[in-house]
Order: structure tokens, then sequence, then C-alpha cells
């Protein structure tokens, strides 16, 4: 499974990975993260990431996937947490991170007094 993100969103997938990961007690250095990034999105390393096809369209957001082929991807990235030895904190990583989800910012309705 490819699961193909821009450059920049694997760079700020690996920052948030790292973010959490600190909260959770776990000191993994930002080549890590990244690393661990690329292989959350299918690829082998992150040099194979590096070396992707530049023209391959972008993956969907788990939002826009149906349950089926969302189930299957929450698999494989469990699966790939459990094998970084992460299995323990995998859950709780992915759900916190969303790696493959939308970030995008909700406006939140005002406080009421």
């Amino acid at each position: 499974m490819i699961i193909t993100m821009t450059e920049h969103r694997v760079k700020r997938m690996a920052k948030r990975l790292q973010r959490v990961l600190d909260c959770l007690g776990i000191d993994l250095k930002y080549s890590a993260c990244l690393e661990l990034a690329a292989r959350l999105c299918g690829f082998d390393s992150r040099w194979h990431y590096v070396h992707r096809d530049l023209d391959a369209r972008l993956t969907p957001f788990d939002e826009f996937l149906s349950d089926n082929d969302f189930a299957i991807r929450d698999e494989f990235q469990m699966k790939t947490l459990e094998a970084a030895g992460l299995g323990v904190v995998a859950r709780e990583l992915l759900d916190r991170v969303n790696p493959t989800g939308s970030w995008a910012r909700h406006t939140l309705p005002p406080a009421e007094l």
C-alpha cells in the first residue's frame, strides 16, 4: 500500500509524531520520525519516499475513503507502528497524529458567556 502525500505533509507528519511521542514519554529523533512517517505512507524507507514518482496522484485523506478502505489503511498503519516497536502506543499515536487524515483547522463557535 502506497499513500502518496506531499513532501511538506510528510515532514509535518514527522514533527507531529515526534511531538506526540514526546508527550507519551518516548524520545525519538526527528530523522527516525521522518523514517516512520514514510513507512506509515507505505514506503520502504524515507529514501524510497524521496525517490517516489513525483507525477503520481496524491492519495485522498482518510475522511474521503470508504469504511472498508479506511479499515485497510488503519490496519496497515497499526502493523507499521507495531513493527517499529510502538505497538503499546500505536492506537493513541494514530488517533492523535492522524497521519493520513485532514488537518484542516475548524473554526469553533465563540464560547457562550
